[in-house]
């Protein structure tokens, strides 16, 4: 069994799907931790442009008077008229290419973030344990279920092979002129009847199979190793009752929920960031000691009024604390009735089953006197056949009820989260 639970736990998908999203949490994890870190932008920007609005800078009309007077003075050209400029406020030619390197000083958001997805991993990992004990569950009660089947099918095989030989016995009754054609006829309608219940019992045993094989995530018509032919009560005294991992769940969710208030408040506090621009602009192509520059800066940003939107995210983290505390309680409740309730069913199986296995010891000797009374003669073969039915049923219902045994137990393992889980 144990081998058969170690292979479900490495190939079955569903706990493959959800190894797959604690991954994905793990890397959130580090996707909000890198918000600490320096963040390096480049930019870059090309700008011509025609036309548009102008600024007229009279240069020359204050200028020349002044430069044809020092002209007169000095006798000289040495003062050259200027013309007036007219100058376009968008740019032509023109281009600005920087790295900007920002880093947050201070942002309680991004702390926040990173502690609930932090949290949002230990959710994860609860789920997958919650996800392991009932695949595990469901592998036991899988494999048990086989069992039973195939105790069926031998239990049904026997009683094929006991109507056979009541068969015979008859067939030699009437030929021998002890006995009417009837009984022949009513031992060949019980025969036919037995081999229908066993092909049934077959098929559905096949079908147990496949459902077991599909549980280990294997092909469906891989054998199943099975014990010999001895029937084991667990001692239920030895389960050790462990943490249940759906209390862990909970315990994380409140956390997570504690986060989110906190994450909601931090929304009143300021934010601090600081940042460096490295790059150049100017005519394009030019990259030289004038073009280059360097601009440094800090950054606050607070956030002074949101028409309460922050105080409504945190009274909703509120009652959601509230709830969540309340599911918890009720949890741990209900998860101690499960227990009380597996055990009583489990110790109550106990004593249905020792019953049946006297039941069936008692049909046993009875079939057998029975049977020696009928070929002594002293039977009708009705009050036989009633025997031989009296004993498969029991047969069958001991079978039932040792299932019903392994079952109550591993109800009960899971209740008490008693099977060790491998990490």
């Amino acid at each position: 069994m144990q081998s058969y639970i170690t292979q479900g736990l490495s190939n079955n998908q569903g706990l493959k799907q959800q190894n797959f999203i604690l991954q994905k949490n793990m890397y959130a994890l580090k996707e909000a931790k890198t918000f600490f870190l320096p963040e390096v932008n480049f930019t870059g920007n090309y700008l011509d442009s025609r036309g548009g609005r102008k600024i007229n800078l009279p240069i020359g009309d204050l200028l020349n008077p002044v430069y044809n007077s020092l002209n007169q003075l000095t006798n000289s050209s040495a003062f050259p008229e200027v013309k007036n400029i007219s100058q376009t406020f968008n740019p032509n030619n023109y281009y600005d290419a920087k790295f900007r390197t920002s880093i947050p000083i201070f942002d309680a958001e991004i702390i926040y973030n990173s502690k609930i997805r932090k949290e949002e991993i230990n959710f994860q990992r609860a789920e997958i344990d919650v996800y392991k004990r009932e695949l595990v569950k469901d592998i036991q009660l899988g494999y048990y279920a086989y069992l039973q089947t195939l105790e069926s099918v031998r239990i049904l095989e026997n009683a094929t092979i006991l109507a056979k030989e009541n068969l015979r016995y008859n067939q030699t009754l009437v030929k021998n002129d002890k006995a009417i054609r009837t009984a022949v006829s009513r031992a060949e309608n019980e025969m036919i009847g037995l081999q229908a219940r066993l092909e049934d019992a077959k098929y559905q045993s096949v079908n147990a199979a496949a459902y077991f094989n599909f549980l280990l995530n294997i092909p469906f018509n891989t054998k199943i190793e099975t014990p010999q032919n001895e029937q084991f009560i667990a001692d239920s005294d030895i389960l050790q009752t462990g943490e249940r991992e759906e209390l862990k769940k909970l315990a994380s969710a409140q956390n997570i929920n504690a986060l989110s208030l906190e994450l909601a408040k931090s929304a009143n506090l300021p934010k601090l960031s600081t940042f460096i621009d490295l790059g150049s602009q100017g005519d394009f192509v030019k990259f030289n000691n004038t073009t280059r520059y360097y601009l440094f800066g800090v950054t606050l940003s607070w956030q002074v009024f949101a028409g309460n939107r922050n105080f409504y995210k945190a009274k909703q983290a509120e009652f959601q604390i509230k709830a969540t505390g309340e599911q918890l309680s009720q949890v741990e409740q209900q998860l101690q009735l499960q227990a009380e309730t597996a055990l009583n069913r489990l110790s109550s199986a106990k004593q249905i089953f020792q019953a049946s296995k006297s039941q069936t010891f008692l049909s046993e000797q009875y079939y057998r006197d029975q049977q020696k009374l009928y070929r002594e003669g002293q039977l009708l073969y009705l009050e036989l056949l009633d025997a031989q039915n009296r004993l498969i049923s029991d047969q069958l219902q001991q079978s039932i009820s040792y299932l019903n045994v392994q079952t109550r137990t591993v109800e009960l393992e899971r209740a008490k989260a008693s099977y060790p889980l491998s990490n």
